[in-house]
């Protein structure tokens, strides 16, 4: 069966990405994406993923390249904010003739509530790498689909597909990946993306978790450094980004991971995220000196009281030793904030800045607290009344709404001259420098600096 994958892109609404860094932070290969295309292959499926995002497509466009492939198949990815281009994306392809399936993260709290849409036929809830294959192989044959773990249809509905073991899985297809197309305000070009662990025990009160989620596994450093070798030889790969959850949930593991690195001489550059109460010298040496380059820390906000509300589980003296430790090793920094909590005040607002402008950081993003469907952070602000408990719906069915503020009054604002004063500062100036001089970042830099330029502050403290 002909199947092609879709992840179309939308301005979103209520991204927590402040609005002016949506296209400017960079777009990075979908994972979810390519193991589904690994296991549609597998079972014999002709599979082409079709990355709107990353070529830029119109909807024209779009279906011009489904109207070619003639698929019998589309399945369409999506975040909840990122639904209105999803829905469009289902109508292209329901205008190519082929049978559309929505998928991701939005369809763990949506789900039967996404078939209002006539051009989406199917839900998929849970793994996708078991849902897509079982689907295409019953079409194909003109098999019943109702009983397909994971599925969800008109009059019918399934338990999520449980997840899988990714060594079983194997390494993510790239074949329809052109590591050219994509572009980071911070990696090295090309680039790619990898998992070496699923899942997360902690309970940030922002953060949704899909049943997947829930439950962590690990790869082996036999499989992961395989993986890494393979990008590096066969795809000319110059630095690698791991989007785990925690890359250093399993100490034993990294030192494994790291001593194979050196053993195989692998030389390649990578980053991944942790946490602040998840790492030591021990294992920032250990990983300085097997290529690791930068650390991603969600440190969230420099207030105490804040941090408890998220549920972070770190406290301020944890977050400034691990940022210094990880200077000291020789690795860079990257810490994303959150501005505009629930009830935060100016103050705690202005902590935040100043943990920002205070630390060694090299790089940071400051997000909005946008009460996503399906976190703590959702359920407290209805109660709050800063959200009506059934907007999510409206948005989702594409009802005209307000964007969120996200909770209090100018957190655009305040995430804008968040930016501002955290880059546009001597200290930062080599840096932005450096970027306005690569070609691949000069634009996105460049009009980003214009923008922050013009943000202006009633605060009159300064960092």
């Amino acid at each position: 069966m002909r199947v092609a994958l879709v992840r179309n892109f939308d301005e979103c609404l209520n991204s927590r990405q402040v609005k002016f860094m949506q296209r400017r932070a960079g777009v990075l290969p979908h994972l979810g994406l390519c193991y589904i295309e690994r296991a549609l292959e597998k079972d014999g499926h002709a599979c082409t993923t079709v990355d709107a995002q990353a070529e830029g497509l119109t909807t024209e466009a779009l279906y011009q390249r489904l109207a070619q492939l003639k698929p019998d198949l589309v399945g369409v990815t999506t975040t909840t904010p990122g639904v209105p281009g999803a829905v469009e994306a289902a109508k292209v392809a329901k205008s190519v003739g082929a049978k559309v399936i929505l998928g991701g993260p939005h369809t763990e709290v949506f789900a039967a509530e996404n078939l209002w849409h006539d051009c989406i036929d199917f839900v998929g809830v849970g793994e996708g790498a078991s849902i897509m294959p079982a689907l295409a192989s019953a079409l194909e044959h003109d098999e019943p689909v109702e009983n397909i773990r994971g599925l969800i249809g008109r009059g019918f509905s399934n338990l999520p597909a449980p997840m899988l073991n990714l060594e079983d899985m194997g390494w993510p297809s790239r074949k329809s990946t052109d590591l050219r197309l994509f572009h980071s305000i911070m990696a090295k070009s090309p680039f790619a993306t990898m998992i070496s662990s699923r899942g997360c025990p902690f309970q940030c009160s922002f953060c949704f978790k899909q049943a997947v989620d829930k439950k962590s596994m690990y790869r082996s450093a036999e499989d992961v450094v395989g993986e890494m070798e393979a990008l590096v030889r066969d795809h000319g790969v110059r630095e690698i980004m791991f989007y785990d959850d925690v890359f250093t949930m399993k100490r034993k593991r990294v030192f494994e991971i790291c001593e194979l690195i050196r053993k195989t001489g692998l030389k390649v550059r990578w980053e991944a995220p942790t946490r602040v109460d998840l790492v030591d010298p021990d294992i920032l040496n250990a990983m300085a000196g097997a290529g690791c380059i930068r650390l991603r820390f969600g440190v969230e906000s420099g207030d105490e009281e804040i941090l408890r509300r998220m549920q972070k589980r770190a406290d301020l003296e944890e977050i400034r030793n691990a940022i210094h430790a990880t200077k000291a090793a020789g690795i860079q920094t990257f810490a994303y904030f959150i501005v505009g909590w629930l009830g935060e005040s100016e103050d705690q607002y202005l902590k935040t800045l100043e943990m920002a402008c205070s630390l060694p950081l090299d790089y940071a993003s400051f997000y909005t607290a946008t009460p996503l469907p399906g976190t703590q952070l959702h359920r407290e602000a209805v109660a709050a009344g800063k959200i009506d408990a059934d907007y999510w719906l409206r948005y989702i069915r594409g009802e005209p709404v307000d964007r969120i503020d996200p909770l209090v009054i100018g957190a655009e604002a305040r995430s804008q001259l968040a930016y501002k004063r955290f880059y546009i500062r001597a200290r930062k100036a080599p840096l932005l420098l450096r970027h306005l001089m690569n070609p691949k970042t000069f634009r996105d830099v460049a009009s980003g600096i214009s923008i922050l330029l013009k943000a202006k502050s009633n605060f009159v403290r300064d960092f």
